[in-house]
């Protein structure tokens, strides 16, 4: 995907280079550049969604519901798959390469009014989707949180309603070490005289954060399943009728978080899942049916050994291939490194092979010899490298298999 001009070309250039300036949580930054921009988000109310685990699938439920109604959704998420106009959807489809490159054009050019500002890649792209939404006209957008909540540049727009899904322990080290720090911090977004919505947590002290930020805004949800797909999807109706939204059978596709009709291994069952921290792996690998050969890989992890302790006494996999992730926009967790974790779980059948394409391949022979299943886990880079493998391989539409629901035209 290369660029149309020059006059994009510099813009692409910093966008990328923007990846070296890491996380930087606070508002004043998007603050000051979306008033150079505007505002582009005030001229559509938003859904604001945060959690540690699964707000993407709530906000992909959502989409789809939207659609179903005949409402236009934008819809922005992070991070993403393969490229980066993927973070930024309308009616369920990656924003076209030309809207994406216009919009970065005026966000790049805002960047350099007096004083000069220095956005994060998260920030651009966040600026970016406003732009995108505001030119397309959406009725409502469904916004993802990227980190915690209250000092998240999210955080800035025109939400109607906010819902947090699971509150646990991931990105520690910034959001607090205990869950009442994370709690407080994804509680921010809460917005005066709005709705709440809340996945009710067990613990009290978690639960009484949320009381005493949302008061009589606050409205729990107390799911029926145990499954983290249809915890989402039961999530996202509770939401979708409190807006007027009817509920109509509809179909969703959301690679490496849900059931999905990719062909991963021809003639072989393959479950491929974005998992990767204690609460979503756990959720993952209560799922397992049959034998599988795993492939594992990782973005770098503050505990290693905790992330990978669910993992343990898992008999159904049978054998495990370790990779990594080479587009990662975190460095990766060295095959070696995961290894030696693994094998402190008593794993002994245990092979490296560092190239994720490389793998599969590998996989695909064990599990044919075997009558295994395949089991891809560990990180959403690698999810997306091996997608993206597929799509080679088979010759599909990157667009097409992007696009995660129906178009309501």
């Amino acid at each position: 995907m290369g660029d149309t001009g020059q006059s994009t070309s510099i813009p692409r250039i910093w966008l990328q280079d923007s990846i070296n300036s890491g996380i930087k949580l606070g508002l004043d930054n998007c603050s000051e550049m979306l008033k150079r921009l505007d505002n582009p988000q005030k001229k559509f109310p938003s859904i604001h969604v945060a959690g540690t685990n699964g707000k993407g699938s709530l906000c992909a439920h959502l989409s789809a519901i939207g659609s179903k109604n005949e409402v236009l959704i934008g819809f922005f998420s992070s991070p993403h798959l393969i490229t980066v106009e993927e973070r930024i959807r309308i009616d369920g489809r990656p924003v076209s390469v030309e809207l994406f490159e216009k919009s970065l054009l005026s966000v790049y050019n805002a960047s350099l009014m007096k004083p000069i500002l220095q956005p994060t890649f998260f920030e651009i792209t966040f600026l970016v989707s406003l732009l995108v939404f505001s030119e397309a006209e959406v009725d409502v957008a469904i916004i993802e949180t990227g980190l915690g909540g209250r000092l998240d540049c999210t955080r800035l727009v025109e939400a109607e309603v906010c819902a947090i899904t699971t509150i646990s322990k991931d990105h520690s080290e910034i959001l607090g070490d205990t869950l009442v720090k994370i709690a407080t911090e994804k509680a921010g977004i809460y917005r005066q005289n709005k709705p709440l919505f809340s996945l009710y947590h067990p613990d009290r002290d978690v639960r009484e954060v949320f009381i005493k930020t949302a008061g009589r805004d606050l409205i729990w949800f107390s799911p029926k399943s145990k499954n983290a797909w249809e915890i989402s999807k039961e999530f996202a109706t509770i939401i979708a009728v409190h807006l007027g939204w009817s509920i109509e059978n509809y179909e969703l596709n959301w690679p490496g978080r849900s059931e999905d009709k990719i062909i991963w291994i021809p003639g072989i069952s393959c479950r491929v899942s974005a998992a990767h921290n204690v609460e979503s792996i756990e959720n993952e690998l209560k799922l397992l049916e049959d034998e599988v050969v795993m492939i594992i890989g990782m973005s770098s992890k503050i505990n290693l050994q905790e992330t990978l302790s669910p993992f343990f006494g898992r008999e159904k996999i049978s054998y495990t291939i370790i990779t990594e992730p080479q587009n990662s926009r975190k460095p990766s967790v060295t095959t070696e490194e995961i290894q030696h974790q693994l094998k402190q779980l008593n794993y002994t059948k245990l092979e490296q092979i560092n190239n994720p394409s490389e793998a599969l391949l590998r996989a695909e022979k064990i599990a044919r010899e075997s009558n295994y299943s395949v089991l891809i886990i560990g990180s959403i880079y690698l999810v997306g490298e091996i997608m993206n493998y597929v799509i080679n391989r088979d010759s599909l539409d990157l667009y097409d298999m992007l696009t995660i629901h129906e178009s309501l035209k």
